[in-house]
């Protein structure tokens, strides 16, 4: 009948957030970027339709829009509210998408692929670091500048190379909500894991280790370490099939691919 409500999909604008641990992932990983925008100085919105974030450097994946609902076809309007949004930046953007999506080449998008969600159910965790293996959270300029570093050559992310101290991870964020953890070997730092907790989900948002320091137990560390934030709740990530391997083996499930675009 009009006016009734339509039938639940999941992702209706007034769907409760818990509704799937995917939806509880949007919510969370939209929040992440805002923080991250508004702490350098770049702006962030949200629609009915999408999140959008804008850090304001060359990183595509600090620059993002989520999508809040599928996208059907090249003229739907969320395209025209991101390109609004975006418009001027000469900067890369990405676009994240739950679902398969049209072929967006025609609207300036080039397709990266289709990173996997990987969730973890409550419970604790069964963290016990490799020999000379330590976590911390960063706290000092100095800890927020390795961090940088590490991103940097780690990932790698070489857009940011030459970005000034705190032109990826600004001290401000200490306190914030947006963690990031150093993993150290050997009392040095060689890698980082970021993490926010939001929609009743820790959220796993990124990590990097430096070449050398691989498969030597730091990644698998920083992996309980943010587990361990919040045991209580699930802990969800978006990955690559690279790092969906590690994630399987600790207990993550592999839920469902997204799509992801960059312009």
């Amino acid at each position: 009948m009009a006016g009734e409500r339509p039938l639940e999909d999941g992702w209706l604008p007034d769907t409760p957030v818990d509704d799937t641990v995917q939806r509880q992932f949007v919510h969370n990983q939209a929040e992440a970027n805002e923080l991250l925008a508004r702490a350098l100085h770049g702006a962030a919105a949200h629609t009915r339709d999408v999140f959008l974030a804008d850090s304001r450097t060359p990183v595509p994946y600090l620059n993002q829009a989520i999508l809040r609902r599928p996208l059907l076809e090249l003229g739907d309007d969320v395209l025209d509210e991101i390109d609004q949004f975006f418009e001027g930046v000469d900067r890369p953007v990405t676009l994240l998408s739950m679902w398969p999506t049209p072929n967006l080449a025609g609207a300036g998008w080039h397709l990266v692929g289709h990173p996997v969600l990987v969730v973890r159910g409550p419970g604790p965790t069964r963290a016990v670091p490799a020999e000379d293996v330590d976590v911390r959270p960063a706290r000092s300029e100095a800890d927020f500048a390795a961090a940088e570093h590490i991103v940097v050559e780690g990932y790698p992310i070489p857009e940011a190379a030459g970005l000034p101290s705190g032109g990826l991870f600004p001290p401000g964020l200490v306190d914030s909500g947006y963690t990031i953890r150093l993993g150290l070997l050997g009392g040095e730092p060689v890698a980082i894991g970021n993490s926010h907790v939001a929609a009743d989900v820790v959220n796993l948002c990124l990590g990097a280790t430096l070449p050398q320091a691989r498969r030597q137990g730091v990644w698998e560390a920083l992996v309980w370490a943010r587990v361990a934030e919040a045991p209580e709740l699930p802990a969800v990530a978006y990955t690559s099939d690279l790092s969906r391997p590690g994630f399987l083996r600790m207990g993550f499930l592999p839920v469902t691919r997204f799509t992801l675009w960059v312009r």
